[in-house]
């Protein structure tokens, strides 16, 4: 008889410790997926204005790529005047990156540029000397939602400086 009890105590003692496991990993998921502290916060450009695209009637699908055949800025200046736009209505942050295509050097990278808004004011890394610079425009892009990778593009220009 007192086997069994012993037994019997152990079992409850088992049981209690699987429901006390079970609540505090049900707690941990539920603060996991409602909690605030991991939802994606942007990391938003603070040049970026708000800016209108005309507005054609039809609604875009997918992303949209702005082009830039060519973009004229002041030589020998390091703060100058462009538009990198992420146009209005798209799912996703934009990020610029510009790069010389003869150096393969980096000479400009933003934050995030939410849809509907353009950096005109642009902080280059350094001065061009007057002239005419093939480039890439490398657009990266983030989910409006969660920050997830999405599709970005690789945008060929030609900087002039003058």
């Amino acid at each position: 008889m007192r086997e069994k009890a012993g037994k019997n105590k152990i079992l409850i003692v088992i049981i209690i410790c699987l429901c006390a496991v079970i609540i505090a990993g049900l707690i941990y998921f539920l603060k996991l997926k409602g909690g605030s502290d991991s939802a994606f916060k942007p990391d938003l450009d603070p040049n970026a204005k708000t800016q209108t695209a005309d507005d054609t009637g039809e609604k875009p699908t997918g992303i949209r790529i702005p082009g830039y055949p060519t973009i004229t800025i002041e030589a020998d200046k390091k703060d100058v005047q462009m538009n990198l736009m992420n146009p209005e209505g798209n799912p996703c942050y934009f990020t610029f990156e510009i790069v010389l295509n003869d150096t393969d050097e980096t000479i400009y990278t933003s934050k995030m540029v939410e849809p509907g808004k353009a950096i005109t004011e642009v902080a280059l890394e350094k001065a061009l000397a007057a002239g005419e610079y093939p480039a890439t425009i490398k657009i990266t892009t983030a989910s409006l939602t969660d920050g997830s990778a999405m599709n970005g593009a690789n945008v060929e220009t030609t900087i002039i400086a003058q």
